[in-house]
């Protein structure tokens, strides 16, 4: 057990990776100042955002509400619980969601360029010309690939989070969406 180290909280059965541990020392480390000039945090961050990423092997980042990513992935809420603690043990902080929030898109930066999950880097996908405007004046682009990953994950998303209000054929379509997304690549959106 000399590569992992176990995250002591609710899910006492997660073993973190020696690499994310590594990651999350990093970025507690560069809170703390140490190892040279403070912004060194935000390659410490980036570092801890892309260890999350191979740990877990979801879109983590796409989650909005925390009591839904604790559903959905129990271990990874007590790593994210792990480093709130480590973080706040060095460092005062008003706002914690702040920095939370730089690790989030920290991932999805790592998953687009990696394209991990499903994600696809912009400037890798061919064959595009025509991109589809959503939301009117002044809204991003997307390409049809970018338009399934993010609304169809945030349908799944919505018929899982209403499931006491869904019908059988409700539940029935749920499944089929399910299955179509992991086909598509998009992973762990189970609970």
């Amino acid at each position: 057990m000399a590569n992992t180290i176990a995250v002591s909280s609710a899910v006492s059965s997660f073993v973190a990776p020696a690499a994310l541990v590594e990651a999350r020392s990093g970025a507690i480390s560069a809170a703390q100042g140490l190892g040279g000039a403070e912004r060194s945090a935000y390659g410490a961050n980036r570092t801890y955002a892309a260890a999350l990423n191979d740990a877990f092997g979801f879109a983590w980042f796409t989650f909005k509400d925390a009591g839904e990513l604790k559903k959905a992935n129990p271990a990874f809420a007590a790593e994210k619980e792990e480093f709130y603690k480590a973080y706040r043990a060095v460092r005062e902080v008003s706002n914690m969601s702040k920095i939370w929030g730089d690790i989030k898109g920290y991932g999805e930066a790592d998953a687009k360029n990696r394209e991990l999950f499903g994600w696809f880097n912009e400037e890798t996908v061919e064959g595009e010309t025509e991109t589809e405007t959503e939301g009117g004046a002044g809204a991003a682009k997307r390409s049809p690939d970018r338009y399934i990953m993010e609304e169809m994950t945030a349908a799944f998303k919505r018929l899982t989070r209403d499931d006491e209000q869904l019908s059988d054929k409700g539940k029935v379509f749920r499944g089929a969406l399910l299955a179509a997304l992991k086909d598509y690549g998009i992973t762990g959106l189970e609970g």
